[in-house]
């Protein structure tokens, strides 16, 4: 059963209506910000865009903050960050009305995830605001976006969105279980339904992929929950089975969806480095490039990270999942 929030106790804003609230987000001690691995904060795409989310008017107004009111004081209890983007294949079939006849359109969403998400959406945005430099000649006939900043030629179009993409939804440790993430997922699909949009997706970090690396994403994601009886075709994966209660639907793994780069001694850092994990046997040629590596397993990596032989770089490309909402569900 889903819970019920208290909508006496938990208040929803915009960063366009309490952009104070953000500020507050933006030290790096919250409990918001520290909830997920530091490793994440590294990934390149999110440091150049993710920060800029709330500030830009246009982008505000996709930003969620819930905030917990008791006796006069303010927590903020989760936050939610989203963006709208132009989806060319979604446009060519009429919206979403067209994919009951033409459902392989979904698959055209990026294999870059989060990464390409964020970074087209972003830069769409300044596009329509004519504040995108111009298109270098080397991009005009690009086929394959760069694996670290993800521009290509979807990323000048102009258009108004079509499709709302949520980028990410934290919720205070001490908070979980009351709603608040139901809460923030149904404001994005009511934000996307009142803007005109015609859905909602979701680049999906699942929560407990990390407990099984060596594990291929796209069998994890088809695990199924034996204990939800009487309805055991739920998936096993918790952040995953609260979409597909609300109507989510999978629809396929975007491989490259974070891409995070480093030396030893950073991801060191960043990563408890005792608990690394060397899988024996694990020695490869990576193809293209013939460069030796040796896959090491850490504590919160999805799957294993490369660590090159012979030179101090590491590197962790992490899978997610795209699934999407109809925002009449």
């Amino acid at each position: 059963m889903m819970p019920v929030l208290d909508s006496q106790k938990y208040h929803l804003y915009s960063a366009s209506c309490r952009p104070e609230i953000w500020k507050e987000l933006e030290r790096k001690d919250h409990p918001l910000n520290t909830a997920w691995p530091v490793f994440l904060d590294q990934d390149t795409c999110y440091q150049k865009y993710a920060s800029r989310l709330a500030k830009c008017p246009g982008l505000a107004e996709f930003q969620y903050a819930m905030v917990e009111e008791d006796c006069g004081q303010e927590t903020i209890a989760a936050c939610g960050r989203s963006i709208p983007f132009y989806w060319p294949e979604l446009d060519q079939i009429g919206g979403r009305v067209g994919l009951s006849t033409h459902p392989e359109v979904l698959k055209t969403l990026p294999d870059g995830g989060y990464d390409a998400i964020l970074t087209r959406g972003f830069n769409q945005f300044l596009s329509r605001q004519g504040l995108l430099p111009p298109k270098p000649p080397s991009a005009v006939h690009t086929i394959k976006p760069h694996p670290v900043d993800y521009i290509d030629d979807i990323c000048y179009r102009s258009e108004h969105p079509n499709a709302l993409s949520a980028i990410s939804i934290t919720v205070h440790p001490a908070r979980r279980s009351v709603g608040l993430a139901e809460a923030m997922i149904q404001a994005m699909k009511l934000t996307a339904m009142n803007k005109g949009l015609e859905m909602l997706v979701v680049p999906l970090r699942p929560t407990r992929k990390s407990e099984y690396p060596l594990v291929n994403m796209a069998k994890y994601i088809n695990w199924h929950c034996q204990q939800y009886a009487p309805d055991r075709s739920l998936p096993f994966d918790p952040w995953l089975r609260k979409h597909v209660r609300l109507g989510g639907k999978v629809i396929q793994v975007a491989w490259n969806s974070m891409l995070i780069e480093g030396s030893i001694a950073a991801w060191q850092q960043w990563t408890q480095f005792d608990k690394w994990r060397v899988h024996s046997g694990s020695l490869k040629l990576e193809k293209g490039t013939n460069r030796l590596y040796i896959e090491v397993s850490f504590t919160g990596g999805l799957v294993p990270m490369r660590l090159y032989v012979g030179e101090d770089r590491c590197t962790y490309v992490e899978p997610n999942v795209w699934l999407y909402h109809d925002l009449n569900v």
